[in-house]
């Protein structure tokens, strides 16, 4: 312990009794020299800073102020130069549109009036309730050609009066001996009954309804031309390349909350997944539209006119109406997850007016779950993606569910062929991309700029889902789209 003197006792006992003003007496004399050092060196940082800005700002007004200026040239150049980008971009467009004008034919069975007002539509314009009536009762017959289309057999009839068609007379002499079927596939008649429930309208459609209708008969009437196409070597259905379609949809039933993937994946380690799902190696989704592993149904599906509440369309039963009343619903609501962006998102109606991706051409959802012979898998593969109208193949699911059925539907499904040793189950995603109108104005173009390259370029910017359409052949009456 230190030692303190005697004499310097006295004094220290009074430091420690007024420490408190000695040491308040000697802050202002410490801290405000420290005060006044880093104000004075702040500002002078602030005047070296402030004389560059200055120097550099002087430097711009001198080239600025250099005449002629040596950059009007180059500025007009890129002026040049973006006005034939999107020239180019306007004439690949337009070729584009015209690629597709043998899609977009509609039925000539609705009567020349109808096609006559339809190929004049305007964007925003109405149709008649007449002609409106007309499709309503018309497109049930363009639905159920379908099937014949695909190569299958037509199984949609019990849809529209809620039971099972009366069976067709035995020509004498035929009695007692089995038909040997036709059909090279076979097509879910559950799938189906759904797919042609969603046609059956208590009320007759809105413009919008029927435009956009149409345009997913077109789709659809795409994908089956491929399956037929595929299957058209075939001797008979044993040895088609595709013997059975368990699902088959496009536009809302097939747009998926989680394009791609969730956050497991969609390819599970089979031992997990032998426990976790016992009808198969790969578990299925739960449902159209649903990623694996969401317990529950697709999460954030927003309610759409003919498909039914958000739980999913899978909610239109067999035989029965749309849940929802499809005249009296907004047509905002026809235009929801109808469409996907070029990761797969669907697309809200409210995003049409503003994605790139649906401004410039329509990207359709569509799944196909069916059965393949694997050593024709390829071909099928190669058919989509060389299709005259672009198919883009995103998701290939080999053995998903173990053939089981995921159409969804009451009553369950008829059970898929059986004795080929080559055959698996595939489930297909991807879009089908239908190309929009050529507008002038969303790529910056003025009417006048370019009306004389091409005399088609000034037409009317249609809205998503107004598109403009083709009339068909006088010999079409089948009401098939070609």
């Amino acid at each position: 312990m230190i030692q303190i003197p005697e004499n310097i006792r006295p004094a220290l006992t009074a430091v420690v009794k007024h420490h408190f003003w000695i040491l308040l007496a000697m802050v202002p004399i410490i801290v405000l020299p420290m005060v006044f050092l880093a104000r004075g060196r702040l500002a002078a940082e602030i005047d070296s800073a402030r004389s560059q800005i200055d120097g550099r700002l002087s430097a711009m007004k001198q080239v600025a102020g250099v005449q002629p200026h040596p950059n009007e040239s180059w500025s007009g150049e890129i002026a040049k130069a973006t006005t034939r980008i999107k020239k180019e971009t306007l004439d690949e467009w337009e070729k584009f549109w015209k690629s597709q004008e043998p899609l977009r034919t509609w039925p000539a069975s609705l009567g020349p009036d109808f096609l006559q007002r339809i190929a004049a539509l305007k964007p925003g314009g109405k149709l008649p309730r007449p002609l409106l009536e007309r499709y309503q009762n018309g497109v049930r017959a363009v639905v159920r050609a379908l099937p014949k289309r695909m190569g299958a057999d037509e199984m949609m009839v019990e849809g529209e009066v809620g039971q099972p068609s009366l069976p067709m007379p035995v020509p004498p002499g035929r009695q007692g001996v089995a038909e040997k079927p036709t059909a090279l596939v076979q097509w879910n008649p559950a799938d189906q009954v759904r797919l042609y429930a969603s046609f059956q309208w208590d009320k007759p459609p809105s413009t919008t309804q029927v435009l956009l209708a149409q345009e997913e008969l077109w789709v659809y009437g795409v994908l089956a031309d491929a399956i037929a196409r595929v299957n058209k070597p075939a001797g008979g259905a044993y040895n088609a390349a595709i013997s059975f379609v368990d699902q088959f949809a496009v536009g809302y039933p097939a747009a998926e909350d989680n394009p791609g993937a969730t956050s497991g994946g969609r390819i599970l380690v089979p031992a997990a997944a032998a426990q976790a799902n016992p009808m198969g190696e790969f578990g299925p989704p739960s449902g159209p539209g649903m990623d694996p592993g969401e317990a529950g149904g697709a999460v954030g599906r927003p309610p759409h006119p003919r498909f039914g509440s958000a739980s999913g369309p899978q909610m239109v039963a067999a035989g029965g109406q749309p849940p929802l009343d499809t005249a009296a619903a907004p047509d905002d609501a026809l235009r929801n997850w109808i469409y996907v962006d070029f990761t797969g998102k669907p697309l809200m109606a409210a995003d049409l007016a503003t994605s790139t991706d649906a401004l410039l051409m329509h990207l359709v959802p569509f799944v196909i779950r069916a059965v393949v012979d694997e050593r024709k898998l390829d071909a099928f593969l190669v058919d989509l993606a060389t299709a005259p109208i672009p198919i883009d193949v995103r998701q290939v699911r080999i053995n998903a569910g173990g053939g089981a059925s995921t159409s969804g539907m009451p009553g369950g499904a008829a059970a898929p062929p059986v004795g080929r040793p080559h055959d698996i189950t595939v489930e297909l995603r991807g879009t089908v991309a239908l190309a929009t109108p050529p507008d002038r104005q969303l790529l910056g173009l003025e009417p006048e700029s370019n009306a004389g390259d091409d005399a088609e370029g000034g037409d009317d910017p249609v809205e998503p889902g107004e598109q403009a359409v083709a009339e068909p052949a006088a010999d079409d009456v089948s009401g098939e789209q070609r």
